[in-house]
């Protein structure tokens, strides 16, 4: 497995995870948790190394105008 193929496969597990579902509701409901602070920096991480490492810049390509 290539190093982009493991970024995928982590940031793929963390936004389906519960700690990061429960992060996003409460942070537009109450504030940011700190107690989950880590799953929001780590899939931020991931987003940049992966945009990085696959050359797209900006994450999802736009749909083709066809």
């Amino acid at each position: 497995m290539s190093r982009l193929d493991e970024l995928r496969a982590e940031h793929h597990r963390l936004l389906h995870s519960m700690e990061f579902a429960y992060a996003m509701g409460h942070s537009r409901t109450l504030g940011r948790d700190p107690r989950l602070e880590w799953v929001v920096e780590r899939v931020a991480e991931l987003r940049r190394e992966i945009d990085a490492l696959s050359g797209d810049g900006g994450g999802a390509s736009p749909p083709s105008a066809s």
